[in-house]
């Protein structure tokens, strides 16, 4: 019996063992998603040359800025202000994401059919604060002293403007307390909130005010009586500015070099000073008018007119036959006409009748409705326990817990 022997067979290389994945779901999802990236805007730059560096053309930035009103103002990119761009699979735009500030973002989501924008905000923390100080020197000395930011003490002004000339009637010895709202952003203070409650103390008299928004979603401030602190008219049309001469029937002119009624109050301040609306309105006239010079006069509801005068220039909103809010730029202190140097010259008119602007009686205030006001002393009463509260002279120190939006 033959046996024959099988000829040796070669052996053959082994194909290498499939890959194997160990991926979580979370890394693949990770890695499949689609990138962002951060573009932060320098200066000079141009939302049309960032959008070539991307390999964007310019029809889909047209398009991206004309989908809307309110999409316009990406063309108002600032510098240190953040793009963030995603692109799909194929490298297409798919959202668009604009950064103004820490705060404040606007994403546009970006399809064939169409743009869709949503504005973000981010959540902050508000705080609740306090401070309190003596007049020694001025509101703005004294208040930083207390800890109050710049934006703070204008508030403080605005909100007892109606009950306080802080450019005359201030005094050594006065004093106030103020609970305020600051905000934070990861536990970094960010900027001011509102003002909650604050007490001014004017020889002698005290003036209290608590922030309250009324059935209407108005907020505003009122007194404890529910009295609002808005009147129809603010004392003076520039803050903290000096009164460099008084209503008088009878001051020596010193341009003229004699004697001439002065039917007005003349606040020294420098050229450019925002000149204000006292109170709303509609402007009958803008121009020049003799001495005056550049002139705007207002005439208000009922009988009253005021006049401002000396003006450098005006407001674009003071426009002959245009209606103005109390609290709007108007124009800007000069010294056209006959004037000595740069200062406002401002009259207070009731029925035609010159009075004078720092002693006139003025309208009376507004008060909340009567079925309103227990709802608004309930609202109000833990605000005003906390203002009572704060020790005279104390620094700032926050008295309440954080609470978020």
């Amino acid at each position: 019996m033959r046996t024959d022997t099988l000829p040796a067979v070669e052996e053959l290389p082994t194909a290498p063992a499939e890959p194997t994945t160990d991926f979580t779901e979370e890394q693949f999802a990770a890695a499949t998603e689609p990138q962002w990236i951060e573009h932060v805007i320098a200066s000079g730059e141009s939302l049309a040359r960032i959008f070539v560096e991307q390999g964007l053309d310019a029809g889909l930035l047209h398009r991206i800025v004309t989908s809307s009103k309110e999409a316009e103002s990406l063309a108002q990119i600032r510098p240190g202000q953040k793009l963030r761009f995603q692109f799909d699979e194929n490298r297409e735009l798919a959202v668009l994401e604009w950064h103004r500030n820490r705060v404040e973002s606007v994403t546009f989501s970006i399809s064939d059919d169409e743009i869709v924008m949503e504005p973000v905000s981010r959540a902050l923390e508000n705080r609740i604060a306090s401070a309190a100080g003596v007049i020694e020197s001025s509101l703005f000395v004294d208040g930083q002293k207390a800890g109050l930011s710049d934006g703070q003490i204008m508030k403080l002004a605005a909100i007892f403007g109606w009950d306080i000339d802080f450019a005359l009637e201030i005094r050594a010895g006065d004093h106030f307390r103020v609970l305020f709202e600051e905000q934070y952003l990861e536990g970094e203070k960010l900027r001011d909130g509102a003002i909650l409650a604050a007490e001014f103390t004017n020889r002698g008299t005290t003036y209290r005010a608590v922030r309250y928004e009324d059935s209407n979603g108005e907020v505003g401030y009122y007194d404890g009586d529910g009295h609002s602190k808005r009147r129809a008219f603010i004392r003076t049309p520039i803050k903290f500015a000096r009164v460099s001469s008084r209503y008088n029937p009878r001051r020596w002119h010193p341009v003229l070099q004699k004697w001439r009624s002065h039917k007005g109050v003349d606040y020294a301040a420098p050229t450019g000073t925002p000149v204000k609306a006292t109170g709303d309105g509609r402007v009958t006239f803008r121009g020049t008018k003799g001495g005056y010079g550049k002139t705007v006069i207002v005439e208000h509801a009922g009988k009253y007119t005021t006049l401002y005068a000396h003006l450098s220039k005006y407001s674009s909103r003071a426009s002959s036959g245009n209606r103005v809010k109390q609290g709007q730029v108007i124009g800007y202190v000069g010294k056209t006409g006959l004037a000595s140097g740069p200062h406002l010259h401002y009259e207070f008119r009731v029925a035609g009748v010159h009075q004078d602007p720092l002693r006139v009686k003025l309208p009376k205030t507004l008060t909340l409705a009567k079925s309103e006001i227990a709802t608004f002393r309930k609202a109000t009463a833990p605000l005003i326990a906390k203002l009572e509260a704060i020790p005279a002279e104390t620094m700032v120190a926050s008295v309440d817990a954080p609470k978020t939006n």
